[in-house]
């Protein structure tokens, strides 16, 4: 990943955006998506890496790799729909990214059961 170029990318989608909404408020949504878009996929294989690691770590140290495997999923979820309400800010449209957030602490609850169980029964088990 070289981040000059993301920065780059960054800097040269808002200064078109600007000057899109002067113009074409329309295209500035395309421009900036696009861009946004552009700057997500620079970071996949670091992502990929990231998730390759810790799950080389989870599997060496005799881990349940489904606990590890909801904890990813909830990281994920997290970034997404940041991303997503982002993009949605920057569109314009605040309140359907609120929505989104909201859905992705909806979603992230739901997949943080099985932890919350998990932590539960080592706590039961635990006590006399």
């Amino acid at each position: 990943m070289d981040l000059f170029k993301i920065i780059s990318i960054g800097i040269i989608t808002t200064v078109a955006v600007l000057t899109l909404r002067q113009i074409k408020t329309e295209y500035a949504v395309i421009v900036g998506l696009a861009g946004s878009i552009l700057m997500l996929i620079m970071v996949i294989d670091q992502l990929a890496y990231i998730i390759s690691y810790f799950t080389d770590i989870v599997s060496k140290a005799g881990l349940d790799v489904g606990l590890f495997g909801a904890v990813m999923k909830i990281v994920g979820v997290g970034y997404l729909t940041e991303f997503a309400a982002g993009i949605c800010a920057d569109a314009g449209s605040a309140a359907t990214g609120d929505k989104i957030l909201f859905a992705g602490k909806v979603l992230i609850l739901y997949l943080a059961l099985p932890i919350i169980t998990e932590l539960i029964n080592i706590v039961i088990g635990i006590l006399p």
